[in-house]
């Protein structure tokens, strides 16, 4: 996936409805509210670098500006991110695509407004000089993943039409071992992450394997909204998505500052990304899934969407789909 090769702003479209600025700054200090509106963001994972658009709007104010007051709040075992915000405990929330469309389908009241990442960070990862040049580099081979990535697997194989792959189930605990001993050719991983500390570890870089490069169509880090929310009170979502997105171009503006800040201000002490070298090597690797290789930042594609909506459901990643013109809500990031 291309890097972006000029700072990352808010679409255009976004832009536009914000108050045709580039930037979100001049529509927060415009549409600041007298009164303080307070918000709960649910993460779906634990505080680090790939939430840090959020934990930049909050340090520079962005929120504040815009009259919110904004509580960040980390997952924990045994919390379904979804449920958080359709049971009214999260004003707000991210979560994988999947994820999102599972719960709609179940019937809950809510939608997805903005998105993180435009693709999603699943790859696979094989030691050094393993090979793994691309999918076919894959046949004949064994590849482990997660009980998560086995209907993954299913759709890049079937989309690419390529079946000679063994995939395994495997636990998450010393699994690149696997692959050093040569029990597996290569084992799943977040390509955002797992890759930093397998080559602190091991002394060499991962090769790895894009797997949104060969079909998982997918958002990631998706940002959802009630129904009620986003009936009753539109302009406190747009204007917390203004301020996230302009904390998110800021960030890759400055990655290795905005790593500090990250583990400074927020990470907490004990955390394994109590790093900042760990966390500015994370914002290096996850640019290109907030940029999409583009300059807008924030944005979902209803096309793109619905399309990967209709492969998870032909390979069961979700079970049943919901009336996709109801899951994403008419923000200023939806296309």
């Amino acid at each position: 996936m291309p890097r972006s090769t000029s700072s990352p702003r808010l679409s255009r479209r976004a832009a536009l409805q914000l108050g045709g600025a580039a930037l979100a700054a001049p529509f927060l200090a415009r549409h600041a509210r007298a009164a303080t509106t307070r918000l709960t963001f649910q993460l779906d994972w634990k505080i680090n670098a790939q939430f840090a658009g959020l934990f930049m709007a909050e340090a520079e104010g962005l929120y504040a500006d815009a009259g919110l007051e904004v509580e960040i709040r980390p997952w924990a075992d045994g919390v379904n991110v979804a449920s958080e915000v359709a049971e009214g405990r999260a004003h707000m929330a991210c979560a994988e695509q999947n994820l999102i469309l599972g719960a709609q389908a179940a019937g809950a009241p809510i939608k997805a407004a903005a998105t993180m990442f435009q693709a999603s960070p699943y790859g696979l990862m094989a030691p050094a000089g393993a090979g793994l040049s691309g999918l076919e580099a894959l046949r004949g081979k064994t590849v482990g993943v997660h009980v998560d990535g086995l209907k993954v697997m299913a759709l890049v194989k079937g989309v690419n039409g390529i079946e000679e792959i063994e995939v395994v189930e495997i636990p998450y605990a010393d699994k690149f071992a696997r692959a050093v001993s040569g029990e597996m050719f290569a084992v799943q991983c977040y390509v955002i992450d797992e890759p930093i500390g397998v080559t602190a570890r091991y002394g060499a870089a991962p090769e790895v394997l894009k797997l949104s490069d060969h079909g998982l169509l997918s958002t990631a880090q998706t940002i959802m909204a009630s129904d009620t929310l986003l009936t009753e009170q539109p302009e406190v979502v747009e204007a917390f998505l203004a301020a996230t997105f302009e904390g998110w171009a800021r960030v890759l503006a400055d990655k290795p500052a905005a790593a500090e800040m990250v583990v400074g201000q927020f990470v907490p002490d004990g955390s394994v990304y109590k790093d900042v070298a760990y966390q500015t090597r994370c914002l290096e690797l996850l640019e290109p899934y907030v940029t999409g290789g583009t300059d807008d930042i924030g944005v979902i594609s209803r096309q793109m969407w619905e399309e990967a909506a209709t492969r998870m459901a032909e390979y069961g990643i979700v079970e049943a789909l919901p009336d996709l013109s109801t899951t994403l809500a008419d923000t200023a990031f939806v296309a």
